[in-house]
């Protein structure tokens, strides 16, 4: 019994906790460890910890960014580049073309007047002795693809009297591919049912229909008229395009309202077109599309129109791109609106 007492004893000793703390100058406290170390290296010690806990919260920070940026950004579509091709003439060029190089021009990714003389500030492609609309078609086209062909996926070709929304155009493009043979306008169709686009508004070329209309149509004449053809430039045009497989798209909205606007918007908005004006009975009578009532449904999306009273051209920038409205959601997340259309005494419908 006693040596059993003993060994209890012992043992009581052995596990006595004063065994586990250093007592005297080499005592250890458990809430600051570096007590008996020196200043400097304690010091040291708390920066490298500190470091260290900043560099793995940095890593955790960077692993999480990465993740979240993975799944949540898709890939980005690349924006179609647009050449415009803006046509006009030595007598006008001051009094019209000037307008459009200050408003909308400047919103193409690149653009060139083309024009039969010089002026200083639109810097034109000078072309002369080519009266011909066709011909000059011809010539405006070859020397675009010749020079300029690789600075664009699209090609608008415009008249000095025409406003265009460059951003609207972008968006029905973003659609489309240019390695399709697809050109787009106001679609007319005529007499003998030949399918062309009205040169009093904006043409749109994909550049596969502008090579293959330059390289293959052009030199044929089989294909491609080389004679004056006076009124009848954009049917001969549109007559080559159907000869080399290029097709006529539809430059409308997804309700089938127009963008490619025929008149001046002013001839469009919720008023019927006169069939009695011979500018309006020429429309109407060779629109590829039914116009019900004689009124064009203009889509919100609108791309372009022509301009008869050259500061209107201020007007429409103004509108379009300064003037600010409070309290509306932003003009440009159409995504959400897709299946509505606002009409333009502001009522919505589907």
């Amino acid at each position: 019994m006693q040596l059993k007492t003993c060994h209890l004893a012992s043992m009581r000793r052995f596990f006595n906790t004063r065994r586990f703390i250093l007592s005297g100058k080499n005592k250890i406290s458990i809430l600051n460890p570096c007590s008996s170390c020196s200043p400097r290296f304690c010091s040291t010690l708390y920066k490298l910890l500190f470091l260290c806990m900043l560099c793995m919260l940095v890593m955790l920070l960077s692993e999480r960014d990465a993740s979240i940026n993975n799944v949540a950004t898709p890939p980005a579509t690349p924006s179609p580049r647009i050449f415009c091709i803006i046509s006009t003439y030595g007598y006008r060029q001051s009094t019209t073309a000037i307008h459009i190089k200050r408003t909308w021009a400047n919103h193409c990714d690149r653009f060139l007047f083309v024009s039969d003389d010089s002026h200083e500030e639109i810097e034109p492609a000078v072309f002369l002795k080519v009266p011909d609309k066709w011909h000059q078609y011809r010539a405006h086209l070859e020397y675009v693809h010749r020079y300029h062909f690789d600075e664009a996926d699209w090609f608008l070709y415009a008249n000095d009297d025409n406003f265009v929304v460059v951003e609207n155009l972008r968006h029905m493009l973003q659609s489309k591919n240019p390695d399709e043979l697809v050109y787009f306008g106001c679609k007319l169709r005529s007499h003998s049912n030949q399918v062309y686009m009205y040169d009093r508004a904006a043409i749109i070329f994909s550049s596969a229909t502008l090579q293959r209309f330059v390289l293959q149509a052009l030199p044929d004449e089989s294909i491609c008229g080389s004679g004056e053809m006076g009124g009848a430039a954009t049917e001969e045009l549109s007559r080559c395009l159907s000869n080399i497989n290029v097709q006529a798209g539809d430059s409308r909205d997804h309700l089938g309202h127009h963008r490619i606007l025929p008149l001046q918007l002013k001839e469009h908005l919720n008023i019927p077109l006169n069939a009695s004006l011979e500018l309006h009975k020429n429309f109407l009578d060779r629109s590829y599309y039914h116009v019900e009532n004689n009124q064009i449904p203009v889509s919100v999306r609108y791309i372009s129109s022509h301009i008869e009273y050259m500061p209107d051209a201020y007007n429409l920038y103004y509108m379009i791109y300064q003037v600010k409205q409070f309290g509306l959601p932003p003009a440009n997340n159409w995504q959400e609106a897709d299946e509505e259309q606002f009409n333009l005494d502001g009522n919505v419908y589907n």
